[in-house]
């Protein structure tokens, strides 16, 4: 059974597009930012510390992945960057105020790359339909 949900989750993957992909990345790193706050609160500083620094991994993908021929690439490594900051900061300090003080910007860009995407799809139907 786990073998053949792995496969319709690398099948799922695959048929992604980026903005799709970039939207599901920003809610995993809501997600691990959820169970390190947890941990935290917790002083279970092993998950917190876990979660942090996949957090901290996904970033770092992100931020390697930018094509900085583009200005709003130059802008989004430095958010990415400042991100990270908050989480070893967070991590180091075994506290959830700057993983606080990031989530709304966090929330704000994966809304802004949901929206992107949605309206990506929506240009490329009527470029696809005959007029």
């Amino acid at each position: 059974m786990t073998n053949a949900f792995a496969q319709y989750k690398n099948q799922s993957l695959s048929v992604m597009t980026q903005g799709e992909l970039l939207v599901k990345l920003f809610d995993e790193i809501t997600k691990q930012c959820q169970i390190a706050r947890i941990g935290i609160e917790k002083a279970d500083f092993i998950t917190a510390n876990f979660a942090l620094v996949k957090a901290q991994s996904i970033l770092s993908t992100l931020a390697e992945s930018l094509d900085m021929r583009y200005p709003v690439s130059k802008n989004l490594h430095e958010l990415y960057i400042f991100f990270a900051r908050q989480f070893m900061e967070a991590n180091s300090k075994n506290t959830v105020k700057p993983i606080d003080d990031v989530m709304p910007l966090i929330k704000d860009l994966r809304a802004s790359f949901e929206q992107a995407e949605k309206l990506s799809r929506s240009q490329q139907a009527i470029g696809g339909q005959a007029v």
